[in-house]
Formats: C-alpha cells, sequence, structure tokens
C-alpha cells in the first residue's frame, strides 16, 4: 500500500498585537489599577479618573509634593551643610604596626580603586578599599603615611584644595584639625 503523503498547510503569519499605553502612567490601561498606591503615576492616573466622573481636564490635574524640610538638631538649630572633606587616620594595630585611613575621596570625585592603586606604588604597601559600617567606603593602607598622603593628594588631584584635608589626632583624643593649619600661621608670622 502506498501511503499518501499530506501537504503542509501553508499558515498566516499572525500579526503582532497592537498595546496601548496610557498617556499618564506609560503602562497598558488594564494594569493601572495594579500600580503601587504611592507612587506618582498612579495618583496621577487616579486623579484623572476622578476628573473624568466629574467633568474636570486633564490638563489642570498635578501631584503636589511637599517641599523639603531642613533638617533640624536638637534645640532647633538647623544643621549645617558640611563641604566635603578628606580625612586622614592612622591607627594602631600591634606592636609598631600601624594602618593608615584615608575617608572622603569619593566626594572629590576620585575613582577610590585608582587611588589604593596609586597609594600602594607610591608608598610600596598593602592598599585596599574597605567599606565602613556606615556604608561609605575609604582606602586603607599598611603602614604610617600620615605626613605624606596630603602632598600626595595636593599634587595628583587638581580639585583637592589644601583647605580640603584633615587629620585625625589620637594625641588630643581623636580631634579633627586642618593637616595645612600650621603651614599657614608659620608663613603669617615670617
Amino acid at each position: 500500500m502506498a501511503e499518501v503523503e499530506a501537504a503542509p498547510v501553508p499558515r498566516e503569519p499572525v500579526p503582532p498585537r497592537v498595546v496601548e499605553y496610557d498617556p499618564i502612567t506609560g503602562v497598558p490601561a488594564e494594569f493601572n489599577e495594579y500600580l503601587p498606591k504611592d507612587c506618582e503615576e498612579y495618583k496621577k492616573w487616579k486623579a484623572a479618573q476622578e476628573a473624568a466622573l466629574t467633568g474636570e481636564g486633564v490638563e489642570k490635574l498635578t501631584v503636589k509634593e511637599k517641599p523639603e524640610e531642613e533638617k533640624k538638631l536638637p534645640g532647633g538649630k538647623k544643621s549645617k551643610k558640611s563641604k566635603p572633606q578628606v580625612l586622614v587616620s592612622v591607627a594602631q594595630r600591634q606592636k609598631n604596626k600601624s594602618t593608615t585611613t584615608v575617608a572622603g575621596l569619593e566626594l572629590f570625585g576620585v575613582k577610590l580603586s585608582e587611588a589604593g592603586k596609586l597609594f600602594g606604588k607610591k608608598f610600596a604597601c598593602g592598599a585596599s578599599v574597605v567599606k565602613t559600617a556606615s556604608g561609605t567606603e575609604q582606602i586603607e593602607m599598611q603602614g604610617d603615611f600620615l605626613h605624606q598622603i596630603p602632598e600626595l593628594l595636593l599634587k595628583n588631584y587638581k580639585n583637592i584644595t589644601k583647605e580640603d584635608v584633615f587629620y585625625v589626632d589620637m594625641a588630643d583624643g581623636k580631634k579633627k584639625k586642618n593637616f595645612f593649619a600650621d603651614d599657614e600661621e608659620e608663613e603669617e608670622d615670617s
């Protein structure tokens, strides 16, 4: 017996679906009611729905934003916006070992990984980027380089000035001091 082969029936290509997006929210109209209730798009869409029921125009609708309030310190004082600064500190480990940390470089647009490599090569030490408990990142180096780092920072990074470099004095009970303050006083005396 001879088998009869059926010829494949050519199928017409299925046209893609046209999805209309809501002009207010930017999602398909059937998804608007599932948006998070606290997002701006949902609030605008909901206000437009209510406006359509009352007959108002969509152009008049706006979402009111609360003005940013200044943070107040205890006692009603307003907090000052601090300018960015580089903080260099040295911590003693065991016996004669110490580590130098440099914090605040990212505020000046310095890539910490590149700066860490520069410090490691310049001082022939181990340098790495470390995350602190507060979530910021700083460079930690093996050794005491408190007096060499500020000059290297000023030489290699033009956007860092003498007024931006501070160090922590462990002898004065962790008091922050400007590194170049002594140089300025000596220049004024002469």
